[in-house]
């Protein structure tokens, strides 16, 4: 077998330049997704949050396929600069064909699968684009308990509690001066 930092590189870049243009098109909306580009700016690279999010989402992990690979296979990709395995360099970001030598390292983990099914699954499955879950809308419920007052105490339904009293607590405080 082949060790994993010299995984296919050329084999890759070449796969990836004769795949569709659906592969790079999710990998453009997945390198969007969450980032300050605001969606119409050039994509700087997909983080190593956005390669795990598509990976779940367009079902290419399975048990071999752990969160735990994929971190390491975007590290290893990271690592790769255009055409060679540097492992002196790296960063946060993985561009496209960095994204398909990582693809390349989840194939090996998976066993029995070539990168380039990997990457058609991902063709079809991620052509909806990224999924966007637990979000909280603005609006509908953002002042529920500031405008429902049925659920106020009598002392906030009344303006609030006041500094002095004007009774016996009043007292204490001139005795304090």
């Amino acid at each position: 077998p082949q060790h994993p930092a010299d995984f296919g590189t050329s084999r890759l870049l070449h796969v990836h330049s004769t795949m569709s243009e659906g592969v790079r098109a999710v990998f453009e909306t997945y390198a969007k997704f969450g980032g300050d580009s605001g969606g119409g700016g050039p994509t700087i690279g997909m983080t190593s949050r956005n390669f795990v999010k598509l990976a779940k989402e367009t079902g290419i992990v399975d048990k071999k396929l752990t969160q735990t690979v994929l971190d390491l296979s975007f590290t290893k990709a990271a690592r790769a600069q255009a055409g060679q395995m540097d492992t002196s360099w790296g960063g946060k970001r993985i561009n496209f064909e960095q994204f398909c030598i990582a693809i390349g390292h989840c194939a090996e983990a998976r066993g029995g699968v070539t990168p380039e099914a990997l990457l058609e699954k991902i063709a079809q499955a991620g052509a909806g684009g990224p999924k966007v879950t637990n979000v909280t809308q603005a609006g509908g419920g953002a002042a529920k308990f500031y405008d429902d007052k049925s659920g106020w105490t009598k002392t906030a339904k009344a303006g609030g509690p006041t500094k002095v009293d004007g009774g016996a607590g009043d007292n204490w405080s001139k005795s304090l001066n």
